[in-house]
């Protein structure tokens, strides 16, 4: 029996404006096929699925986008080889190019109305796609901000640390890896603020993304083990600031300290979402994130999990 050929990995995202109080989004023509799309490429070797998604969009359209809530992953074969494209909405940062990279592969880029897109848009798979955000839209779910859950990185061991104390044990080559590695994935998100524990390894796990974002650090001496253990309410507090103001922000802390900012998070689910939630000690990998997608009304409607991919 021949063997299953691996998975062609693609990633893209549905971006989505409103115009004089109606809905647009944002479609590509290939000329190769003759039809209407979303935005969508391979992703590049060692490259997530939401870096991916990122660089795609732009490249096809010159639009660069910050992601939402994730949207239904479409599986499919082609030319006889499985095929698998994670989708996200999305929302325009920034124009950065006049267009197309390739206009070869993509000759035209639209803002079209939702009734026209359901017409043009050409495979089942991508109007499914549509529906979905439409669907968002009336529950008022569309248009979500980030916060993010970021555990620091893999640290040099408890257990063996003699240089210092408790709050200067720093990040071990992987985990340095893993900070590096985590600019891409926390930017796809665009938060605009940082808050962590002043502990050394959160602070190296969360410095590479805030030096290329130009975003400050705010340290919290709450998320600090330490004072987590004497007064976990205070930690809870940053946690649910965050969510009440729905503040793009990434919340950097200790795995002591999950169980108390998870069950923050808990409290702002809606019912469907909080299943998805981490049970479990350790909650989170050295280096994970949660993504907690909340609304302005501080409602939690969808939450995604994310790891550096250090190869």
């Amino acid at each position: 029996m021949a063997r299953e050929q691996s998975p062609i990995l693609a990633a893209g995202a549905l971006v989505w404006r409103e115009k004089h109080g109606k809905l647009q989004v944002l479609l590509v023509h290939r000329p190769k096929y003759d039809d209407w799309s979303i935005p969508k490429g391979k992703l590049e070797p060692g490259e997530s699925f939401v870096a991916a998604a990122v660089r795609e969009v732009e490249e096809e359209t010159g639009y660069r986008i910050r992601l939402d809530r994730p949207l239904p992953t479409v599986d499919y074969r082609t030319h006889g080889r499985p095929k698998t494209v994670r989708y996200w909405a999305a929302q325009v940062r920034a124009q950065t190019g006049p267009g197309p990279k390739n206009p070869k592969e993509i000759d035209r880029v639209e803002w079209v109305a939702v009734s026209k897109a359901r017409e043009i848009l050409t495979r089942k798979s991508d109007r499914d796609l549509l529906k979905r955000v439409l669907d968002f839209a009336d529950h008022g779910e569309l248009s979500t901000t980030p916060v993010i859950v970021q555990r620091h990185a893999a640290a040099q061991s408890r257990a063996k640390w003699r240089k210092g104390d408790e709050k200067t044990r720093p990040l071990r080559r992987k985990g340095r890896k893993q900070a590096a590695a985590l600019p891409p994935l926390l930017g796809a998100y665009a938060p605009k603020s940082v808050v962590t524990s002043p502990w050394r390894r959160c602070l190296e796990t969360i410095e590479p993304f805030a030096l290329e974002g130009g975003i400050d650090i705010v340290e919290k001496p709450e998320l600090t083990e330490h004072a987590h253990a004497k007064r976990p309410a205070r930690a809870a507090a940053v946690m649910e600031r965050a969510i009440a103001e729905a503040a793009r922000t990434v919340v950097c802390t200790h795995r002591p300290v999950l169980p108390t900012v998870i069950a923050a998070a808990k409290n702002a689910c809606t019912k469907e979402v909080r299943g998805k939630l981490p049970r479990e000690n350790p909650y989170l990998a050295p280096g994970e994130m949660l993504v907690l997608h909340t609304t302005e009304r501080g409602r939690i409607v969808d939450v995604e999990r994310h790891l550096p991919n250090i190869g």
